[in-house]
């Protein structure tokens, strides 16, 4: 408590916070280091805090099955170091480390395989030197028995850029080669091929366990070496989807409670969208269509969108207000009709 009320006066201060901004943010949230250091006690909080949302989500009748929960930080460079040197490779130079969490369809050799030729290739064209492939260490014990009957493959590819590149720069680039890849998959309809997360910069750990199998599921996040300045936590509730791993929380960007009824107006009005996108960021626009993947919830809808604005180069609180505005029908006598 006391560490509670130093920060908060810290906060204060400097003009980072008002208590009538406060509110409930039930089943999700994020632990953040104030001085911009890693460390490893912001992901054992990261974990902890979301232990203690488990009443938040769902859990099916066998007891140990959830409906989605998972865990967003940064990538810890000197774990994946390690793994790099497992493959034969040593990482030198100063080109970020990158890494993609994949689910890929289980016990389906072929098109394991398949999705991995996809990637492998993708990421080639676009000049990404690729390190290996990576089966991540899970613990199947801890989940129920229906997530573990739809549980995926979970693995990761570990790669390079091949030159020196500016980390938004770099971003963008991961996220065009994403979508390529997705659509590829889609078309040869791999199906249960998912990617949580392809970055420079954070990796996702997540699936349809409880929350409080997180660390006991995914042994990785025990490392003393998963150091982050951040953790963004997420226990999810279904509404008006079916649970899946790959619907877990955090997406890519967001990590989102709340039902959009206007979910349907909302694609479509996407869909018009797309029509005239244009960026001089990105060479080819139609590689990031559709904007939104088909089957996705309210909340990876709004990712997707999310995702976009941020990688055409617009800032988040710019992109909140464009994606969250004030309702205005009670507003329309003072506001022009045109705003």
């Amino acid at each position: 408590m006391n560490l509670y009320l130093k920060n908060k006066k810290l906060l204060q201060e400097n003009f980072s916070y008002d208590q009538s901004f406060e509110h409930d943010a039930c089943g999700v949230g994020v632990i953040a280091s104030l001085d911009g250091k890693k460390r490893r006690q912001v992901v054992e909080y990261g974990i902890e805090s979301l232990k203690a949302v488990w009443h938040r989500g769902a859990v099916d009748a066998d007891g140990k099955s959830g409906d989605g929960a998972g865990i967003c930080v940064e990538i810890p460079k000197d774990f994946f170091l390690e793994k790099i040197k497992e493959t034969g490779h040593e990482h030198k130079g100063e080109e970020e480390i990158c890494v993609g969490m994949i689910f890929l369809p289980k016990n389906e050799y072929a098109m394991q395989e398949r999705a991995k030729t996809i990637v492998e290739q993708i990421l080639l064209e676009n000049k990404f030197y690729i390190y290996g492939w990576r089966q991540v260490p899970v613990n199947p014990s801890v989940l129920g028995i229906t997530a573990n009957s739809n549980r995926p493959e979970i693995t990761q590819v570990i790669f390079k850029s091949n030159k020196l590149m500016e980390r938004n720069e770099l971003e963008r680039l991961l996220f065009v080669s994403r979508k390529k890849i997705l659509k590829i998959t889609r078309k040869e309809q791999i199906n249960d091929f998912y990617i949580c997360s392809l970055s420079s910069r954070s990796i996702i750990y997540k699936g349809m366990f409880l929350a409080e199998a997180l660390s006991d599921f995914y042994t990785d996040l025990n490392d003393k070496r998963f150091i982050s300045r951040f953790a963004i936590f997420h226990q999810r509730f279904s509404t008006n989807t079916f649970p899946s791993w790959k619907l877990a929380q955090p997406f890519r960007c967001l990590a989102h409670n709340g039902e959009i009824n206007t979910l349907k107006g909302n694609i479509n009005w996407m869909k018009i969208h797309e029509q005239d996108m244009s960026s001089n960021l990105f060479q080819n626009v139609e590689d990031l269509k559709p904007v939104i993947t088909p089957g996705n919830s309210d909340s990876a809808a709004l990712d997707n969108v999310f995702e976009l604005l941020i990688h055409s180069g617009k800032t988040v609180p710019l992109i909140k207000l464009m994606m969250m505005p004030d309702a205005w029908s009670k507003r329309s006598k003072i506001l022009p009709k045109a705003h």
